[in-house]
């Protein structure tokens, strides 16, 4: 497709290319700071437009969910989204792009979630097999089926509701369809670790497992802190999971994040819904900002995040992240529904990914 058809179907769109000539269909985000996307927020610049400490104007998001060609990630229109793919692959084919090319961050991410949030967007999506849960007329166009009905479809092909603003220039699918790989974010038994700010934007900087660049969260003022690598960094947020007796589904239990040491430590998948995520009282404002600004725990009014549900696994030296829910996920899909359950090797048919880019 030409860039003339590319700016008649995508008229508010920015087609930017590649280092390999070929084009992607983009959606600008411009900087913004806390208090403009959280309530009763600092007046600090969100970390999603903070690069190696240097604050930039803002990034694309990638329009569509990613399709392959030749092993890079494109975002396009009325294409085969590309699944089944692991958090090294997604972040491979993301930075084969060049330099300020990337796999999206858990600061991009949430900065979206958080804007559409404060403007009364909250994306439908495909969520229940080819549809939303809460629509029964709009269908998107499948690219295959089960006996359940339609699993992924084809990017970009779902109603103006599954646009991140409701309009034909919006970001689609960041409900539903498929999971999609985060950067810059990961667990280490249950310990929280990010690259600073958005440095995950700068493919420079390493996100392997053993990189220097990882850095844990002070609980009490918020700042980056080198982490002990197994976990146990004083004074790090952590996550500890609060069990209800004989809550097996987990809709009574919930996550909460803490400066101790969590006690309920276990090498398994335990989940919750977004609007049950605390903090308890060891975690100060600041820490609470940040993980308000991922997109990891609720702000007011917390019914926004109701339904949509939190995955964790805090007993794995490695857990990585993915977003937004997928085909069959139904009630438990949304923007800020999110998943850190599995190493650097998982992949399975409703994982994609998304990319980024930002002027370095």
């Amino acid at each position: 497709m030409s860039e003339i058809l590319f700016k008649a179907a995508c008229p508010n769109n920015k087609i930017l290319y590649d280092s390999f000539e070929k084009p992607s269909v983009m959606v600008y985000i411009p900087k913004f700071k806390m208090n403009q996307v959280i309530t009763n927020g600092s007046d600090r610049v969100h970390p999603a437009f903070i690069v190696n400490g240097v604050e930039r104007d803002g990034f694309y998001i990638s329009k569509y969910q990613n399709t392959d060609i030749d092993g890079v990630g494109y975002s396009l229109p009325m294409q085969v989204p590309c699944n089944e793919v692991d958090i090294t692959l997604s972040y491979n084919k993301s930075a084969e792009k060049g330099r300020g090319w990337h796999l999206t961050t858990v600061q991009e991410w949430g900065a979206v979630a958080l804007w559409c949030k404060r403007n009364g967007f909250l994306p439908y999506g495909n969520n229940d097999h080819g549809k939303d849960k809460r629509e029964d007329i709009f269908r998107a166009s499948p690219v295959s089926c089960d006996e359940k009905g339609a699993k992924r479809v084809l990017t970009g092909t779902g109603p103006l509701t599954w646009s991140h603003d409701r309009t034909v220039s919006g970001i689609w699918d960041l409900n539903g369809n498929l999971s999609e790989w985060i950067g810059g974010v990961r667990f280490v038994y249950g310990e929280l670790q990010v690259l600073p700010d958005n440095d995950g934007a700068d493919i420079q900087n390493s996100q392997d497992s053993d990189s220097g660049a990882w850095r844990a969260i002070d609980s009490a003022t918020g700042e980056y802190i080198k982490p002990d690598g197994k976990g146990t960094t004083p004074r790090s947020v952590k996550a500890d999971y609060q069990a209800e007796p004989f809550d097996v589904a987990g809709w009574g239990s919930k996550w909460v994040f803490t400066a101790n040491e969590p006690p309920s430590k276990a090498d398994m998948l335990r989940r919750c819904d977004m609007s049950f995520i605390t903090c308890d009282d060891t975690i100060g404002n600041a820490a609470k900002e940040l993980l308000i600004a991922y997109g990891l725990i609720f702000n007011e009014p917390y019914y926004d995040y109701k339904e949509q549900y939190a995955y964790l696994n805090n007993g794995l030296p490695d857990a990585y992240m993915y977003r937004g829910g997928y085909w069959g996920s139904g009630a438990f899909a949304g923007i800020f529904c999110w998943s850190c359950s599995w190493g650097r090797g998982h992949t399975y048919e409703g994982n994609g990914f998304r990319t980024s880019y930002i002027e370095l």
